[in-house]
């Protein structure tokens, strides 16, 4: 009789896994797909996956939002790959049956770029790993931060050339747009300092890029916004990291003084980290403004003395030195942006590039302007010199320096302005920048029509940049939501 129940038991058992395996589990697809899921299903047979294709609405709607809370499209799928060939593999399924594929790294975008309406959302977060290419590279995976990538390269004094001022963003999601940091003055972007690439392209297959092997992937991926291949590993080249970092920050009480004396800075050898910050003063319609540069050190203890550098500059007042650790410094905004992420507000930012001498004017109209600088709490200057920028679709104005224009806008809080306002001043100024030969960095901008992404391209660059997409996504099928294509 025990052993009667016991048979029952296990035929009950078989046959709720049985059941189980052909109707999904928490929205889980089987290998292949069987029968109906409901406004989710995927059409044709589901390839075999290392990873998980899921579909339950709670996974599709956690990737239906970006940062921005702006463009709410919702998938019909999320992959979780668990290997390079999950991707290769969705891609092509993707593309046999008319579905479009974005990868997503950590959402940072703010107007939907990563997102797909009725496609499949490729979730980065599960392709993480970091490990060491010799003694002095890191082979990163889409899916890792940039905090992984500074800690295992601290680990023998080393790290990227350039970081961003967050160490919860993916090294894929950077890697697409540029990725600019407070070293971009002297070092470019991030994207400029990538040794070789493992890609997908649009027509599903697995290419490793670099300038000596399939150069025109390489550059069309990078910096490409998704539209020839997904990232799925980088190579990236280290240098020495310092020890600690003092940092300065520097008072002034005049616009075009303080853009002066970042130009003059970016040429200083020997200088750590450089850029400003416009903040909205104590009264109404005034504005403070603080440039904020550092000393690299070698050590993390003892006195230093007053750098050569601050004797030339025409500041109004200092704040005293802070020293910290170098990964203090690296990951000192991280909490705050996290924070903002989690609270899932609005986020009508934009970021722009333009010609040192198209700054003074833009920012001095916006700063007077009660329209241009709705919502408006800080604007991030960030001084470049472009002869270190070399990925053609990096795209920077066509000058010896240029600014990068970072305007944040809030909408938190009681009194705080429509969202609709703030993206309305983003549209009129994205008008004033093109005349004087401005760019936008895409991530943080609104989508532009084809027109105009023709224009911030340029002529010789959007010709190239349209037949590497027609070669290597000839389907169509890659990162919808940047509108390029």
């Amino acid at each position: 009789m025990v052993s009667s129940l016991s048979n029952l038991a296990t035929r009950r058992s078989f046959l709720r896994h049985t059941v189980t395996a052909l109707v999904g589990v928490g929205g889980v697809l089987p290998r292949p797909a069987v029968g109906a899921l409901g406004p989710s299903v995927l059409p044709g047979e589901i390839p075999r996956l290392d990873g998980e294709l899921v579909v339950d609405e709670a996974s599709r709607q956690a990737l239906a939002d970006d940062y921005g809370q702006h463009v709410h499209r919702m998938p019909r799928a999320v992959l979780r790959p668990a290997s390079a060939a999950d991707v290769a593999r969705l891609v092509r399924y993707a593309g046999a049956h008319g579905l479009k594929v974005a990868m997503r790294g950590r959402g940072h975008s703010l107007y939907g770029q990563a997102q797909v309406a009725d496609g499949i959302v490729i979730d980065s977060t599960t392709l993480n790993d970091v490990r060491w290419h010799g003694r002095d590279m890191l082979d990163a995976q889409a899916g890792a931060v940039w905090g992984h990538v500074a800690k295992a390269a601290l680990t023998r004094g080393l790290i990227p050339p350039v970081m961003p001022d967050a160490m919860m963003l993916s090294v894929g999601g950077t890697l697409s747009v540029g990725g600019t940091g407070e070293t971009s003055y002297r070092a470019g972007a991030q994207v400029d300092h990538v040794v070789e690439l493992e890609v997908v392209t649009g027509a599903g297959e697995r290419v490793t890029c670099s300038l000596e092997r399939h150069e025109e992937l390489f550059r069309m991926t990078l910096a490409g916004l998704g539209q020839c291949g997904i990232i799925i590993r980088a190579r990236l080249r280290l240098v020495r990291a310092p020890v600690s970092v003092e940092l300065r920050t520097l008072n002034y009480d005049d616009l075009g003084t303080f853009l002066a004396d970042q130009v003059r800075l970016a040429t200083v050898e020997g200088l750590g980290p450089l850029g400003g910050i416009i903040m909205r003063g104590s009264t109404p319609g005034g504005w403070r403004f603080l440039l904020t540069a550092g000393s690299d050190l070698a050590t993390a203890e003892g006195s230093v003395p007053a750098p050569s550098w601050l004797e030339p500059l025409r500041y109004k007042s200092a704040a005293p030195p802070v020293r910290m650790a170098y990964w203090s410094y690296l990951d000192r905004r991280t909490a705050s942006i996290t924070a903002g992420i989690a609270g899932r507000q609005a986020n009508p930012s934009l970021a722009v590039v333009v010609p040192e001498r198209a700054a003074p004017s833009l920012l001095t109209h916006v700063l007077s302007t009660p329209e241009a600088s709705v919502g408006i709490w800080r604007i991030e200057t960030l001084p470049m010199i472009t002869a270190r920028c070399v990925q053609p679709l990096h795209k920077i104005p066509a000058a010896d320096m240029v600014f990068t224009l970072r305007m944040q806008r809030r909408t938190s809080g009681e009194s705080a302005p429509d969202p609709a306002a703030m993206l309305a001043a983003n549209q009129e100024l994205l008008g004033r920048i093109r005349p004087d030969g401005g760019k936008i960095y895409p991530p943080f901008a609104p989508i532009l029509s084809a027109r105009e992404w023709a224009e911030h391209y340029g002529p010789e660059t959007w010709r190239r940049f349209s037949a590497a997409k027609k070669r290597f996504d000839p389907r169509n099928t890659l990162t919808p939501g940047a509108g390029i294509f």
